[in-house]
């Protein structure tokens, strides 16, 4: 009798292993199956968010298996597609990446809507080396460095007069809307750097620029507090003293 009983018991494990094993057979079949029904189509996402108007690379995007039947109408398929090319409106991390929001051409858009009330964007060329190069982009925060040439009236009439220069930070925590290119609509057409100011500060970079005095910007690390610190305007003779140089003396 319990020899019959384990027998049973071992022919009921055996049956139990083999209805098992025909289970995952047919699920990992329909699963193959399934894969095999879904088509699938390389896209092109960004893996960062990418303003409006930014020069797009390779580095900033990565291709993905996507459901063909999900895809949207005209999404890029290979890297090569959108490298180099310009974004023409902001693109989120994540987005797929289709033709429309790809352009051959910088576009900056519609400036204005990007100005908050109360706010002005002002232009400045980029002459200083930083935004020349580059180093200055959409939504930095700069301080503005302006270099007057002075002229001092000597004692003995216009023949005795002298130059000399005075430099100050003029503005502080400035927001940059944006970065134009070559071929930017600056006024001399040329690259610009474009602020949010109030109108008066407007007005005192308006008089800097026409005065010929020498504007630079000093760009704010990106975890700055903001804060605004009070500073000495610098002079030939004011550096001469905290530098410790020697005034050089005519010779007699």
């Amino acid at each position: 009798m319990r020899k019959r009983m384990g027998l049973l018991l071992m022919l009921g494990g055996v049956v139990l292993a083999v209805i098992a094993a025909l289970t995952m057979m047919a699920v990992t079949g329909n699963a193959r199956k399934a894969a095999a029904v879904v088509k699938q189509v390389e896209v092109v996402v960004a893996r960062q968010d990418i303003p409006q108007g930014t020069a797009i690379t390779s580095a900033m995007l990565e291709s993905k298996a996507f459901p063909a039947d999900f895809a949207p109408q005209k999404a890029v398929s290979t890297l090569k597609e959108a490298d180099g090319r310009f974004a023409a409106t902001h693109i989120v991390t994540g987005q797929i990446i289709t033709q429309p929001v790809l352009s051959a051409t910088k576009q900056s858009g519609n400036v204005s809507l990007s100005i908050p009330k109360g706010k002005r964007a002002f232009g400045l060329p980029k002459t200083d080396l930083l935004s020349a190069n580059g180093a200055i982009q959409p939504e930095d925060r700069v301080d503005i460095l302006v270099t007057f040439k002075l002229k001092i009236i000597g004692r003995g009439g216009g023949s005795q007069d002298e130059e000399a220069h005075t430099t100050q930070t003029a503005l502080q925590n400035i927001e940059v809307l944006d970065v134009m290119g070559d071929g930017g609509s600056g006024a001399s057409g040329g690259p610009a750097v474009v602020l949010l100011v109030d109108p008066d500060q407007a007005l005192s970079l308006k008089l800097a620029k026409d005065s010929g005095a020498v504007i630079d910007l000093a760009l704010r690390s990106a975890d700055d507090d903001g804060k605004e610190v009070e500073t000495d305007g610098a002079t030939e003779d004011s550096e001469i003293v905290k530098w410790k140089f020697r005034k050089p003396q005519p010779i007699r």
